[in-house]
């Protein structure tokens, strides 16, 4: 009995799961990086004016104005992508609800419980920032979705395990033993 694909198939979703998790902790603190500097940057250039025979002014009206609006709105899209990596971490369980067999559930929960650790370590580093009173703490304030996320990430990650081990391990499966 090939019980390799079975192994892998839990490996593979719970690795997808953790780097969702750390793409989101990254991506979180790059745009905040990111907006930040777009906040300091585009009052400034686009209060050039006249350079020679160019309007400066009007070139970046053009031209950063839609970088910024997309820069601004950045939080929400990755909001959105983390909420639909998760809902396509349940659906990648359908697929691997006919390979799961039943002698799989203790691995399953062992990487579940790594994966609940490893979220608890980074939503307490991530809340050591978004509690600071600076610059820091008032950007990563401004992305709410994606810092609710993050701060609450042991219990969404407990949620989508629980979901996922019940589609893996309750539908039509290798009976064995019928």
């Amino acid at each position: 009995m090939n019980k390799k694909g079975n192994i892998m198939a839990i490996i593979w979703m719970i690795g997808i799961l953790f780097f969702v998790l750390i793409g989101a902790l990254a991506v979180a603190f790059g745009g905040m990086v990111i907006r930040w500097t777009f906040d300091e940057a585009v009052p400034e250039l686009s209060g050039l004016g006249m350079v020679g025979s160019t309007n400066l002014t009007e070139i970046s009206e053009y031209t950063l104005s839609p970088v910024n609006t997309f820069v601004q709105s950045f939080q929400w899209m990755t909001g959105l992508l983390y909420v639909l990596a998760l809902l396509g971490c349940v659906g990648m369980s359908f697929a691997f609800r006919f390979t799961g067999n039943k002698w799989l559930i203790g691995l399953f929960i062992a990487c579940m419980l790594m994966l609940i650790i490893a979220s608890i370590f980074i939503s307490n580093i991530y809340q050591d920032f978004y509690q600071d009173g600076g610059d820091v703490g008032t950007a990563l304030h401004e992305q709410a979705m994606i810092s609710w996320l993050i701060l609450y990430s042991p219990l969404v990650m407990c949620i989508i395990g629980f979901i996922c081990g019940i589609i893996m391990f309750t539908g039509e499966g290798q009976e064995e033993f019928v």
